[in-house]
């Protein structure tokens, strides 16, 4: 099994044009792709994508050689947004700044304790982060600063939350 990249086969006008393109604007795709990278260190990764998307397209680049750079600058964008896509649905980001309030509540309420989960799983979202977060000891203040909420909003969720937990425990108990 060979570990070569399968790179397309450039005629030598294709090749010569591809290096005219090169020297007149690598500096500018790198500088382009500078502001165009969520982080200094992509930049050069997301130029040399530009460079070899432009060796697999120089055959249908149809601008003349000096008025080339349009083009190459939409090839920049492209190759950018690609190479910050997530591959896998495994890649996706996830909050974990709050590891208590990322996780959802369990489907199957464990046995012994079957009233309360199922009194938690009456509990709406923003509820459930609210009423963990106050169980851990935060304040209404530190809530709201921690999940980008008002105050008054943190202290009506906090309020309807236990309103459903008590109806809701008396209906089991």
């Amino acid at each position: 099994m060979s570990n070569r990249i399968d790179a397309p086969q450039l005629s030598a006008e294709a090749a010569e044009r591809l290096d005219r393109l090169f020297r007149l604007y690598s500096s500018r795709v790198l500088a382009y792709a500078v502001t165009r990278a969520k982080r200094p260190e992509d930049a050069h990764d997301i130029a040399g994508e530009t460079w070899a998307k432009a060796c697999r397209s120089i055959s249908s680049l149809r601008a003349d050689d000096d008025h080339a750079m349009p083009w190459l600058a939409s090839a920049v964008r492209t190759v950018a947004i690609d190479f910050y896509r997530p591959k896998r649905t495994t890649e996706r980001p996830e909050d974990w700044s709050d590891a208590v309030a990322s996780f959802s509540l369990p489907a199957v309420p464990p046995a012994d304790e079957s009233a309360d989960v199922l009194a938690l799983a009456e509990l709406t979202v923003p509820e459930a982060r609210v009423l963990k977060l106050a169980a851990q000891g935060l304040s209404q203040s530190a809530i709201g600063a921690r999940l980008g909420r008002h105050k008054g909003t943190v202290s009506r969720q906090l309020y309807s939350g236990a309103r459903r937990l008590r109806a809701s425990l008396a209906l089991a108990g």
